[in-house]
């Protein structure tokens, strides 16, 4: 006989691949279960992680890697995270209450970024015969293959959106990501977007307007990321400034001869990996910060910590960045991928520091009375609450 639980106790089993503090998505998990926790609802991770962080397994209550823990932890919910096998996915929804928390594009598309690899250009058409017209089913074999690539179809695809019909909500962190899933057949009622505001963003404090033309950009090294866009826009920017990257991946060296190319390497620094905790004299020096991402970011936090510091933030109109960033009036928005128009921006912002100050003053409002974590935490528990 099952054992009667208090409405408020809720047990949360969380299912993901990894077990430490590998990026992003590791990071909300972790602040998620030590927040959900620190309210009374017991925490529990099924991994796939063959050498597990034991200070990241310290937010759980049990944690494991065989569905055994299932039977140990008794959930009384089922939290998805990073899972890609849709059996997997499917059989858990049919034993217990689901809830999905889709971090990325991976569930809908090939290439799972969302921009089309002979143009750049965001694509915004459901998984279908769009993915063979622009050759997203085109892909980089896996190392040790005799050929350079291999073909995908879209029977995966199709498989985990069959499974996820089971899934009793799927939580997004902006509107352009609930149109995503509602354009590829998933239930609108059952997509709800909430945002995913780390704990740490609570430590972040505004920070007096800085007085060098200093530009900052935080984030990976990867194509995705836009890196050479900001480059080629930096190259458009006149009078005296510099810009400090930071972060690495695997297109750092081809932004480092671009930069050569571009005659930049005087002007732009190339920091490498910052600890999270030490970025805090980068923002301090910073005039703006610049988010010049390709892909559509499902959220864009980088943004919004730039923004809980007073930082006023230029970047690209593309996936979530405009749920946070309203143009004129918390930062710049401008046109995806248009270099010149991000140019542009940068330059204004750079010659007109009242107006930057102004910006930056209405983002630091704007997150903290929008994007706290115990509202997140709010919204989540409310959210769980109606799917159990």
């Amino acid at each position: 006989m099952q054992r009667q639980r208090h409405l408020d106790a809720l047990r949360i089993l969380h299912v993901h691949e990894r077990a430490g503090f590998h990026g992003g998505v590791e990071q909300i998990l972790y602040d998620t279960a030590r927040g959900l926790a620190a309210r009374g609802w017991p925490q529990g991770l099924l991994h796939a992680d063959a050498n597990p962080q034991d200070e990241y397994l310290g937010a759980f209550e049990r944690s494991g890697t065989t569905d055994d823990l299932i039977t140990a932890f008794a959930p009384d919910l089922v939290f998805l995270h990073k899972v890609e096998d849709a059996a997997r996915v499917s059989g858990l929804a049919e034993r217990w209450p689901c809830v999905r928390m889709v971090h990325d594009h991976d569930l809908v598309c090939l290439r799972r970024h969302k921009y089309l690899p002979l143009t750049g250009r965001v694509c915004a058409r459901p998984a279908g015969l769009a993915c063979y017209l622009n050759l997203c089913f085109v892909q980089r074999s896996m190392p040790g293959s005799r050929l350079p690539i291999a073909f995908k179809g879209l029977s995966g695809v199709r498989a985990a959106l069959r499974a996820h019909r089971k899934v009793r909500r799927l939580m997004v962190g902006s509107r352009w990501m609930w149109h995503e899933l509602v354009m590829n057949g998933l239930d609108p009622e059952r997509v709800v977007i909430v945002p995913p505001i780390p704990a740490a963003l609570a430590q972040a404090r505004s920070m007096p307007p800085s007085q060098v033309p200093e530009i900052l950009y935080v984030g990976q090294m990867i194509r995705g990321k836009g890196v050479d866009l900001l480059l080629h826009a930096l190259a458009e920017v006149p009078g005296d400034w510099h810009a400090t990257l930071i972060g690495t991946g695997n297109h750092l060296e081809a932004c480092r001869t671009l930069s050569e190319r571009l005659a930049l390497d005087q002007r732009v620094t190339f920091a490498g990996w910052v600890p999270h905790q030490d970025l805090s004299p980068y923002y301090a020096r910073a005039a703006l910060c610049v988010v010049p991402s390709r892909w559509p970011e499902p959220f864009g936090m980088v943004g919004v910590e730039a923004m809980a510091r007073g930082r006023p933030v230029v970047a690209f109109a593309v996936g979530g960045i405009p749920d946070w960033l309203d143009d004129g009036k918390t930062g710049l928005l401008v046109p995806p991928a248009d270099t010149q128009a991000m140019a542009r921006a940068i330059t204004r912002l750079l010659r007109e520091r009242a107006d930057a100050e102004r910006l930056g003053r209405a983002g630091f409002e704007r997150v903290r009375a929008h994007f706290g974590h115990d509202q997140y935490l709010d919204q989540l528990m409310s959210i769980l609450e109606s799917a159990r």
